[in-house]
């Protein structure tokens, strides 16, 4: 599906410019969740008893940051109890703009197998 976005745009000589930026959206990008029967997937990320021992809540679930939460709770992604999380797209590029050690930090946590990171790529998903 291709999506556009038209804007107009005046030029330092006082002209206008009419600016296209074409944008295409997939539908056969895979969320990475075990319980999913609509993605056609080979291997999964994130697990299917997604349970963090935690009084708050009870019922598996997944955890999916802010850019907010990464840049100042970096620490708390890092501990060992802290797994089956999604990461997207935008948040990870937002961190790689603004603070370069917690990008490094972010992406080492997801390199780790056990930890179950999974990267979202929601910027080219259709129903974002």
């Amino acid at each position: 599906m291709l999506k556009s976005k038209t804007f107009v745009k005046k030029t330092r000589s006082g002209g206008v410019m009419k600016v296209v930026r074409e944008h295409y959206l997939r539908d056969d990008i895979w969320c990475g969740c075990e319980t999913c029967t609509e993605c056609k997937q080979d291997s999964t990320v994130l697990q299917r008893d997604a349970c963090i021992e935690s009084s708050l809540c009870s019922y598996p679930h997944y955890l999916v940051p802010d850019t907010n939460v990464v840049l100042h709770q970096i620490d708390v992604l890092e501990d060992p109890v802290i797994h089956n999380v999604i990461i997207l797209q935008t948040v990870l590029q937002e961190v790689r703009h603004r603070s370069a050690p917690v990008y490094k930090r972010l992406k080492d946590i997801i390199h780790e197998q056990g930890r179950h990171f999974y990267t979202f790529t929601n910027e080219h998903h259709r129903y974002q």
